[in-house]
């Protein structure tokens, strides 16, 4: 369905994964990380043409380059942006580093924001193209010691919802992913300990992968990976604001 995607966040996780299968339909790879040498890796294993274009998305100069590269037209055009990058920090927001949670907000909302616009400055015009966003069960429940990064996922949900409104009359699919827990790095980045989370309720990168190229294809504005995710999330939609308070004061400890 893709001629060539590029994918942030690939050098592993969701969106190394994500890589991995679009290559296996025969779609060409655009990726894009932080660290060269996996990029270079995941290059070498897949049958497709792979560009590898290491970038520290943090960085303004790097972005831009990243920008300039999905706003390419001719043969080099992108038509599937997967705005996987992004990651979080555990603990009490007055404790944490004000310089680290703003990092957070950079990286997962301002960072989406600019490469999604670059990217759409291509594809409007071709009216096609595909926008992956990848988001967490955890921007629709508000998470004690995790706020910011919570806080950060609501808007890129609401974010895909919007601009697939407007762009679907344009032909542009637009999805935002919403996984539950991953076996990922992220936990270990987070500094977040897992132990004490049942089996059940994990997945791997590879069917939360899946599920989100599935949804887009099929221009879904929402995918929620998981018969757990799904029932959790719409459970906790539904509770009364109150019980929501009672419940988010609890998990605080």
């Amino acid at each position: 369905m893709w001629t060539r995607a590029l994918v942030t966040g690939a050098s592993s996780g969701i969106g190394n994964a994500i890589a991995r299968q679009l290559a296996a339909d025969g779609t060409e790879l655009v990726v894009v990380a932080r660290n060269e040498s996996r990029l270079d890796g995941l290059a070498e294993s897949v049958s497709v043409n792979c560009e590898v274009l290491p970038a520290d998305l943090s960085d303004l100069d790097q972005l831009g380059h990243v920008e300039e590269r999905l706003a390419a037209t001719g043969d080099g055009a992108i038509d599937l942006l997967v705005n996987n990058a992004g990651f979080g920090f555990v603990g009490p927001f007055h404790q944490r580093s004000l310089s680290g949670e703003a990092a957070v907000v950079a990286v997962n909302v301002l960072v989406l924001q600019r490469l999604t616009h670059a990217a759409l400055s291509s594809m409007v015009p071709r009216g096609r193209g595909g926008l992956l966003n990848v988001s967490s069960v955890a921007g629709w429940m508000p998470a004690a010691n995790s706020a910011t990064y919570a806080a950060s996922k609501a808007f890129v949900t609401s974010f895909s919802e919007s601009i697939h409104a407007e762009l679907k009359p344009k032909g542009i699919h637009v999805t935002a992913l919403c996984p539950g827990f991953t076996r990922t790095e992220f936990q270990a980045r987070a500094s977040y300990d897992a132990s004490g989370i049942p089996r059940p309720l994990w997945q791997t990168p590879d069917k939360v992968a899946g599920a989100g190229l599935a949804g887009i294809a099929q221009n879904r504005p929402i995918v929620v990976p998981g018969v757990q995710n799904k029932v959790g999330a719409s459970m906790f939609q539904t509770l009364p604001k109150a019980a929501r308070r009672f419940i988010l004061a609890k998990a605080s400890g």
